[in-house]
């Protein structure tokens, strides 16, 4: 079998190294035949290098790299351009010299790989001169331009530098513009937009295919690009772990697929984590290890008022909404692929988002939770795990020592004098936990705030605020909400629940009462 790549990201090395590559030269056809400029936003490590890699080696028409793939059996002409490829994620800075000094040394080195030489101090001028010198030799230019944001990201703690940045960035863009007729292709990817900025308005006739539905999968691997290149891998998976092939097949769905850049598209799975847990067979949170959204998490901490994890909707133009002084934190969550596509209101015309997957949503809350309460996420892990172990033993009494730790721990300030606050910091702990949940829970005789299930127990959950646990009791029996479950063999425990907040001090008071495993009568 092919190695699998992991941290490869150089098509070239990957094919001659015998990797696996699943085959995306289909997209990247119709890219150059159909249009001339694109613009793509994914998140980080989902691919994005690896396109432009793959696109450089097409326009310098190095057909015999793509033997066996869909391209080489096209009518594709296989025509040399004259690249520029930068990778933007190289120019992070700490000054706009610095940033404009890194930029200069790129073009440098790119012009004497075709031993050009620039005349010109200024980026604009050399970007200029070095397109016009390339067309002279190949009469035409492609420019490729990989992570174009990571400079601005990296620097949005100074909002003037990333102000100065973006600016400058944008008037690079102009260029491209301004040699409209020199430059017959470019394609630049992000992780965030910057649409509403005006970043772009300097390249004529864009593109922007990051939720077209015809490029939804061209970044990521579909269910069946997953069956048709990495089967074997799986099956040998399988055998190891003595696991039935299609129980590991859903088992990795849900920890790595879901992802989906549109309404009604093919989801697609992480590609990086995939990988990873193809290669180590182990089910890990790989991507979420490989970088830590600090950034993110700490804006949420600042706005959480006015974000909702259970109810998420946007429409298309504020998904793509970013810029230095405007970030929302559900914009930049679905940007950095924290929550994906999983709907679309039809009346409203608002996308309904979601995590995608198991991985996503367990790291992300745990980290979330870290941060709320000012302690590190090993720490929430652990907490998590006592939380599991002595729900799964009826412990009640630790199960709320637990969580009472786990509250007690977020600033006052951030505390929201709503029930809702606390039911959601509640589903919060289940997802970091690992817990089964259904939250809203609707039945005949009303609706469930919170049901928690694991292996061999339901707990059937109401919620209070500055309330009584009895009273949350109360209204379970007396809505018999437990008959909803009269058919399970599992023990089901009713949980009242009633969360005590005043100013320096904060409490959980709780009543229980176990029914047994034919209970289903009183």
């Amino acid at each position: 079998m092919r190695k699998l790549p992991v941290d490869i990201s150089i098509f070239s090395e990957l094919r001659q190294l015998d990797y696996v590559y699943v085959d995306k030269t289909e997209y990247m056809y119709h890219m150059i035949t159909q249009g001339h400029r694109y613009f793509l936003s994914r998140p980080r490590r989902f691919g994005k290098s690896l396109l432009v890699s793959t696109l450089k080696e097409i326009l310098s028409g190095r057909k015999e790299l793509f033997n066996d793939l869909w391209i080489s059996t096209s009518d594709y002409h296989w025509n040399k351009y004259g690249i520029i490829l930068l990778d933007f994620s190289f120019m992070k800075a700490e000054s706009i010299e610095e940033f404009e000094k890194k930029l200069q040394d790129e073009l440098i080195v790119i012009a004497r790989s075709y031993n050009i030489t620039l005349h010109y101090d200024y980026v604009d001028s050399m970007l200029r001169q070095l397109i016009l010198m390339l067309f002279e030799q190949y009469g035409q230019v492609a420019i490729l331009i990989d992570e174009y944001d990571s400079p601005i990201l990296h620097s949005l703690h100074n909002s003037l530098l990333a102000t100065k940045i973006r600016d400058k960035i944008q008037q690079f863009f102009g260029i491209i513009k301004a040699t409209a007729s020199q430059v017959k292709f470019a394609f630049i990817t992000g992780v965030s937009s910057f649409a509403k900025a005006g970043l772009f308005s300097g390249i004529n006739d864009l593109q922007i295919i990051t939720l077209d539905k015809n490029f939804a999968a061209i970044c990521g691997y579909t269910d069946s690009e997953v069956d048709i290149y990495l089967k074997e891998y799986i099956a040998t998976w399988a055998d190891a772990i003595n696991m039935s092939y299609n129980n590991l097949r859903d088992k990795i769905q849900s920890w790595y697929n879901g992802y989906s850049f549109g309404h009604n598209v093919r989801k697609v799975y992480n590609p990086f984590s995939l990988m990873k847990a193809i290669r180590t067979q182990e089910f890990e949170n790989f991507w979420f290890q490989s970088g830590t959204p600090t950034f993110l998490v700490e804006m949420l901490k600042k706005e959480y008022k006015t974000f909702d994890p259970e109810y998420m909707t946007a429409t298309k133009d504020f998904l793509s909404l970013f810029d230095v002084d405007t970030i929302p934190p559900l914009s930049l969550m679905f940007q950095a692929g924290y929550v994906t596509i999983t709907g679309y209101d039809d009346i409203t015309q608002e996308y309904i988002l979601s995590y995608p997957n198991r991985e996503v949503t367990v790291s992300f809350q745990k980290y979330l939770l870290a941060v709320f309460t000012h302690t590190n996420p090993t720490t929430i892990q652990q907490l998590m795990l006592q939380l599991l172990n002595a729900l799964n033993n009826q412990d009640i009494e630790r199960a709320i020592t637990v969580m009472q730790n786990i509250f007690a721990h977020i600033p006052y300030q951030l505390h929201i004098n709503q029930e809702r606050f606390y039911h959601s910091l509640l589903i919060m702990i289940c997802l970091g936990a690992g817990i089964q949940f259904h939250a809203e829970y609707s039945t005949s005789h009303g609706r469930i705030d919170l049901i928690m299930e694991l292996s061999n127990i339901i707990y059937i959950t109401e919620i209070k605020f500055n309330s009584t646990a009895q009273d949350a009791l109360s209204q379970i029996e007396n809505r018999r909400y437990y008959e909803r479950f009269s058919t399970t063999k599992k023990h089901i425990i009713l949980l009242g629940l009633s969360f005590n907040r005043e100013p320096h001090n904060f409490s959980i008071d709780y009543a229980t009462k176990p029914l047994s495993p034919d209970h289903h009568t009183q």
